[in-house]
Order: C-alpha cells, then sequence, then structure tokens
C-alpha cells in the first residue's frame, strides 16, 4: 500500500518537474541532458488523515496516506564522472513514469530542516542524507 503511495507521489512530482529536451550519449564527462530528482528522506514527518482512491494503470485502490518520506528536488546539473555511455535512445518527453535509484553520498551535507507544502499539507521536517536519484523513465509492459 505504501509502495502506491510513493509511487503516485512521485508521478505527481514528474509531472510537475518537466524534462529537458535532448538526447542523452557519450560517457565520463557527459552531461545527463534531462532534469533528474534528487530525493531526501524525511525524518519523523506528520501523519497525514487522508484515506485515497486513486486511479492508475493497474486498477483501483483505497490507500491511505502515512508519512511523508522523501522530498525531492529537481537537479540544475548532472555529470558522468565514470560510467559507460548514456542510453542515447532515451527520450525524455515521451518519459510517464519515474524510476529511483539508491545512492550513496560521498560528501554528505548537514542534514537541513525544511518546511514543505504539497496537496495534503504543510510540515516542517529534518532531511536526512538517505536519498534516492529519480529519473524520467518510459515502462512497457512486458508480462502480467
Amino acid at each position: 500500500m505504501m509502495k502506491s503511495v510513493s509511487i503516485g507521489m512521485l508521478a505527481l512530482v514528474l509531472v510537475a518537474a518537466s524534462a529537458l529536451v535532448a538526447h542523452a550519449g557519450g560517457g565520463a564527462g557527459s552531461g545527463v541532458n534531462t532534469t533528474l530528482l534528487d530525493c531526501y528522506a524525511i525524518q519523523g514527518g506528520d501523519n497525514s488523515p487522508y484515506v485515497l482512491e486513486v486511479e492508475d494503470q493497474f486498477g483501483v485502490s483505497r490507500i491511505r496516506v502515512n508519512k511523508a518520506r522523501f522530498v525531492c528536488t529537481p537537479t540544475a546539473a548532472a555529470t558522468v564522472v565514470k560510467g559507460p555511455a548514456l542510453n542515447g535512445d532515451f527520450d525524455p518527453n515521451a518519459a510517464d513514469h519515474l524510476k529511483c535509484y539508491g545512492v550513496t553520498v560521498r560528501q554528505p551535507q548537514p542534514d537541513p530542516v525544511v518546511q514543505i507544502s504539497d496537496p495534503f499539507g504543510v510540515e516542517t521536517a529534518n532531511v536526512a542524507q538517505d536519498r534516492l536519484l529519480c529519473a524520467p523513465a518510459i515502462k512497457e509492459v512486458v508480462a502480467p
């Protein structure tokens, strides 16, 4: 159930964060030519009082919205420091999903305290270095 809420909230973020128009390519030193979302864990988020009925491509579900878990910020820039060539065939304009990766932070920053507003309310929370990096993605169902 929480997975549905997290995916739904990330989908809202994807709609809000528009992807840049470009194709990726190249390896180390290449810029990532789309907006990525750097998602930070929220420590001790408030409990939400909401129960929602959500409809998506997998059907209709009744879900309870629990504590906020992540706040995602759009990246201003991302450059490949190490790794193979990026997917040159990826079209960020066709992306309608997010794919999120666990990350290791090599130079941690102090944990900030932030005020976050969303459709469910306003809360003040600590933002930790436990994070995800989310990229626009295209999903195709290949098996039921």
